[in-house]
């Protein structure tokens, strides 16, 4: 039951970024923020979900991006 929770939200926040027109900065955090929430929720450590946050947004850095780039397909891989 948690999982199918846990999963739901996930889908949830990026079906969220995916229905944004422009993709930027406060349009991913809104989405990491929906995403930490369910992992913290499903008692996920802290320490992990504070983790992955850091490397997906160095990962992610959308101003380094050029305008081919898909930035939905980036974020969500």
């Amino acid at each position: 039951m948690v999982l199918a929770q846990l999963g739901g939200s996930i889908s949830r926040a990026l079906q969220q970024m995916s229905n944004a027109t422009i993709i930027d900065e406060k349009v991913l955090n809104d989405c990491l923020n929906e995403i930490t929430r369910a992992l913290l929720q499903s008692d996920v450590q802290f320490k992990l979900v504070r983790d992955m946050q850091t490397n997906i947004k160095k990962i992610v850095n959308l101003d380094d991006l050029a305008a081919g780039h898909n930035k939905r397909r980036i974020i969500q891989q």
